[in-house]
Parts: structure tokens; C-alpha cells; sequence
């Protein structure tokens, strides 16, 4: 039986993936740089430090990254101070049903802790989580184990007794590798071939969670 839903911000329950994606773009051409040569694709959800090891073997020892995050950071909150993101379609719905069936709901992000605990306060989501974890609180990021290990310290609960839900290969290469079934929510990307036979479900609206758990 599963007692724990840890599910992903970025992507998932916020439409923001495509934002960080324009303000990568842009930061990257502020900073001088061409970011047709980029996949910033592969950055969603990505450990820091990977992160850098990928734009580095990119662009090379030129490119400052500290100014480049600076630099998107700064755009996005230019952006976000008169726009705000979209609710992906379905998420109330999909959490209400996994509270219907006794399974508590979890935050697990890439994101900082206070940073989320803003925006859910901000979307009025806040009340339907049991818990937060960022990655930031754990040794190392996604695409490795460690923010799903500690969510199920979390939970109190093994690997068998929770799902995640994750848009991002990176996010669900974290939770497969916590020995947690995993399903994709489609957002940016679809599952590839070596992706989906390891997935649990595809969601193409949150909501339809209720016919996969």
C-alpha cells in the first residue's frame, strides 16, 4: 500500500520549466554567448554542479557562471514581479485524490526550501502538503538518490510504500535510483525510449493520477 506522493515543483506543479528556460536562453546571450549550442533542457532539476561541469564542457573556462545565474536570476525576477506562473492543469484534483486514498503528499524540489515554501504560500497550495524537501538539504542534486533518500526518512517510509512524480529526466533518474515507482508528468519533454519502460505511468494532466494509483 502507499502511504507517500513525493512530487516535483518545477514542471509539475507549477508551469515554470518554460520560464527558466527563456531566462536561461537570455542570460546565457547577455553573457555573450550563443545559446543555440546549449540543451538547456538537460539543466531541469540538475545537481549545481553538474550543472557547471555541463555548461563549462559547453562554452568553456570563459563563461563566468556566477554572473550567468546572477544574470537569469535577475531576469526572472524582472519577469515574475509582473507575471506569475500557471498551476499545472489537474493538480488540485490529483492531490485531492491521493489524500482520498491516505497517501500524503510531499514536495521533493531542486528549489530551496525557502523559496518554496514562498511560492506554495503565494499559489494558495501550502495546506496540501505534508512536508518539503529540497536538494539543497541533501549531500548531492538530481539525477542522484540523495533528496529521495531523505524523503523517505521524511515520511517514515520505504522505498515500496511511495511514488514520485517528476517532469524531468534528471528528477526521475533520482527516484528510480531510490528504488521508488515513478511516474512522468509531461511537460517539457516525453519519456525516450530507455525512460519509459522503467516508468510506473505517464501523466499527461496530474489528475489522471486517479486512474494509476
Amino acid at each position: 500500500m502507499k502511504k507517500a506522493a513525493f512530487i516535483d515543483l518545477d514542471g509539475t506543479v507549477l508551469d515554470s520549466e518554460r520560464i527558466y528556460q527563456r531566462f536561461w536562453k537570455e542570460a546565457i546571450e547577455e553573457c555573450g554567448f550563443e545559446s543555440f549550442y546549449c540543451d538547456t533542457l538537460r539543466l531541469r532539476s540538475l545537481d549545481r554542479g553538474l550543472a557547471d561541469d555541463y555548461l563549462r564542457s559547453v562554452y568553456g573556462p570563459g563563461l563566468d557562471l556566477n554572473k550567468l545565474r546572477q544574470t537569469r536570476n535577475e531576469l526572472m525576477d524582472e519577469y515574475l514581479s509582473e507575471n506569475r506562473y500557471e498551476v499545472k492543469p489537474g493538480v488540485i484534483q490529483g492531490l485531492g485524490y491521493l489524500r482520498s486514498k491516505g497517501i500524503s503528499p510531499y514536495i521533493v524540489s531542486a528549489t530551496p526550501r525557502e523559496k518554496i515554501e514562498k511560492l506554495l504560500s503565494s499559489y494558495f497550495l501550502k495546506d496540501y502538503f505534508d512536508g518539503i524537501v529540497s536538494a539543497k538539504d541533501a549531500p548531492r542534486g538530481k539525477p542522484f538518490p540523495d533528496c529521495y533518500l531523505l524523503a523517505l526518512k521524511e515520511a517514515k517510509v520505504g522505498p515500496e510504500e511511495a511514488i514520485a512524480i517528476e517532469d524531468a529526466p534528471n528528477g526521475i533518474e533520482a527516484a528510480l535510483d531510490a528504488g521508488i515507482d515513478t511516474y512522468m508528468a509531461i511537460d517539457l519533454s516525453e519519456p525516450d525510449e530507455s525512460l519509459l519502460p522503467r516508468l510506473k505511468g505517464v501523466l499527461h494532466n496530474f489528475a489522471e493520477i486517479r486512474f494509476l494509483v
